[in-house]
């Protein structure tokens, strides 16, 4: 499996950061869409603004709790297009 090639800091001009930043991206916002529309108003129908809190403190602590996983899959899906 290939390894993630752009190192803390650096900036990247040849587009490891934006995959991963896109892939962590879909994983964020896949479970905060799930939250926000269809499991918040299930679970508290009554308590919007406790939908909406949980929802803003999802979209800030996802993307920190996926950011190895994105860079992994950006890695691996990388690596299995430049096979093309």
């Amino acid at each position: 499996m290939a390894e993630y090639r752009a190192k803390e800091g650096q900036a990247d001009r040849h587009g490891e950061m934006t995959g991963a930043i896109s892939f962590n991206m879909v994983l964020t916002m896949v479970p905060v869409a799930a939250w926000s529309f269809y499991l918040g108003p299930w679970v508290l129908p009554d308590h919007l603004w406790v939908i909406v809190v949980i929802s803003i403190v999802m979209s800030l602590v996802l993307p920190f709790a996926f950011l190895r996983l994105s860079q992994r899959i950006w890695a691996w899906f990388s690596s299995w297009t430049d096979k093309w």
